[in-house]
């Protein structure tokens, strides 16, 4: 099988694994209802935004297993067997019985079900941008734009089922995302069956340059690669979840919306977001790529507060306005982030630690982003406080990637000048 197709192939699962997994949180107002019956809507939501939060909590164990795997015995095996998982557990999430048939085990189910996905994202997700980076290194933004661009088409076609789900009343309908997710995860899985191995995995291998302990070894040699990776981690992960996600919490419950002009504008937004991915990538290796992740992050330090207050306005085209903000900020980040945090590590450590790195940064930061923002807004009233928080996290991530690159980006402008 040739890289081309490895691309598309490997692209595909990771789209489908995104578009269920954040399926769930574009769902949580509705979920909430179905599986934590409470007088308090707020109270609820934080439950919900609870079970999102331990799906998180484990993807650094699928870090550590899968990134294992991955560094040991090769990219393959961990990216079929980690899809699987995710098949398994959105099959058991869309049969899974609500609160009303089977009571408090509902919930508790539902838990172990999101517990079982947030080991499978820490190793298929992670693994991916480190394929996907190695199959094409004669254009390294690009190459490691593909997965992002694939989780932000799996996030504009998870927003596009909210949005269909959210126009219908219906308690079974919700269902149908998940169970269809899981069957063409399986057919995804059949294609995965024949990718290659790829060229730097067989190299490290050749050359003796593999790790008895991947992620001791990526601790030894690549502390900054995983300062970088935890840094673009945790901005990403507030920023979506944030700026993306409970962007349609504030709409519904601060600016008064209907709840399908919310998911509306949200898909706005995160399609604005796929369609200038691979444009910025390209953008990005003619000319220099970690000038335009750092103005990115600058923007979104300065905008974030901006953003959130269209979101709280009530007006529908103002919210749509400020998806689109969000859609081109996140992109200019998005489309360079994981070239520059993987050019950090050696290859024989690339899988366990950039995803271990991930996964912490994700679990700590965006696992908890829901529901620190329920709190500010839902308990402390504090409106302004999930744009304070997207900004802060921008400001962390500018001057902790900022120092581990700064040499880096000395080096592209000399060669920008001599081109």
């Amino acid at each position: 099988m040739n890289s081309k197709k490895s691309i598309v192939i490997v692209s595909f699962g990771t789209l489908l694994e995104w578009a269920e997994f954040t399926f769930f949180a574009y769902m949580a107002d509705h979920l909430s209802r179905l599986f934590f019956p409470v007088d308090d809507s707020t109270f609820a939501r934080l439950k919900i935004y609870g079970v999102f939060a331990a799906s998180y909590v484990m993807s650094p164990i699928g870090a550590i297993i899968f990134g294992h795997l991955g560094d040991k015995y090769g990219r393959r095996i961990p990216m079929i067997a980690s899809l699987f998982l995710m098949a398994l557990a959105t099959c058991g999430i869309g049969l899974l019985p609500t609160y009303d048939s089977i009571g408090g085990l509902s919930p508790f189910l539902l838990v172990i079900f999101r517990m079982l996905q947030g080991v499978s994202v820490g190793g298929e997700f992670n693994g991916a941008k480190v394929v996907l980076t190695e199959y094409d290194k004669q254009r390294p933004f690009l190459a490691g734009s593909w997965s992002a661009l694939a989780a932000s088409a799996g996030m504009a076609l998870g927003s596009i089922a909210a949005t269909v789900v959210s126009f219908f009343h219906n308690d079974f309908l919700w269902r149908v995302p998940f169970l269809l997710s899981a069957v063409t995860a399986l057919a995804a899985i059949y294609l995965r069956r024949d990718i290659k191995e790829t060229e730097d995995f067989c190299k490290a291998k050749d050359n003796n340059e593999l790790f008895d302990i991947p992620l001791m070894a990526a601790w030894r040699h690549n502390k900054t690669g995983l300062a970088c990776t935890a840094a673009f981690s945790m901005f990403i992960s507030v920023f979506v979840y944030t700026g993306n996600v409970y962007y349609k919490t504030i709409a519904i419950n601060i600016g008064g919306l209907p709840a399908e002009q919310a998911a509306s504008a949200l898909t706005v937004g995160i399609g604005t977001n796929t369609i200038l991915i691979p444009f910025f990538a390209c953008w990005a290796d003619k000319f220099n790529g970690y000038k335009l992740c750092f103005a990115g992050l600058f923007l979104a330090l300065i905008l974030s507060p901006f953003i959130m207050s269209l979101a709280a306005s009530g007006n529908f085209s103002y919210a749509i306005f400020g998806q689109i903000v969000y859609g081109i900020v996140d992109a200019m980040v998005s489309a360079t982030a994981f070239a520059i945090m993987l050019r950090q590590f050696k290859p024989g450590a690339k899988y366990s630690g950039s995803g271990f790195a991930w996964s912490v940064g994700a679990a700590i930061f965006g696992g908890t982003a829901l529901m620190i923002n329920e709190f500010l807004v839902g308990h402390l009233g504090l409106l302004a406080g999930p744009g304070l928080y997207m900004s802060l996290s921008a400001l962390i991530c500018l001057i902790t990637v900022g120092y581990v690159c700064r040499k880096s980006v000395k080096i592209c402008d000399h060669r920008t000048a001599n081109a």
